[in-house]
């Protein structure tokens, strides 16, 4: 239950950094659009499929199942 909690809150802070835009400052406004879920999932709703896009959710994955396998290593030698 607090591991699906956790993941609904990632995804959702994801999703939500590009309706929070005007908060930001402008120098660091095209970093968190590009962090941001909605950004790349427009471009793939209109049938472009760039590479960008890709190598974006991609990386996600990557870190996270990188910091999966890292949990699970440190919960296994403590």
């Amino acid at each position: 239950v607090i591991a699906f909690i956790v993941g609904i809150a990632i995804v959702l802070t994801f999703f939500l950094m590009d309706k929070l835009l005007i908060f930001v400052p402008s120098g660091l406004a095209g970093i968190v659009q590009y962090m941001s879920t909605e950004f790349h999932l427009s471009n793939i709703s209109r049938g472009v499929i760039d590479t960008r896009n890709l190598i974006y959710f991609g990386s996600i994955i990557g870190f996270f199942l990188f910091m999966t396998t890292r949990i699970l290593e440190s919960r296994k030698w403590s």
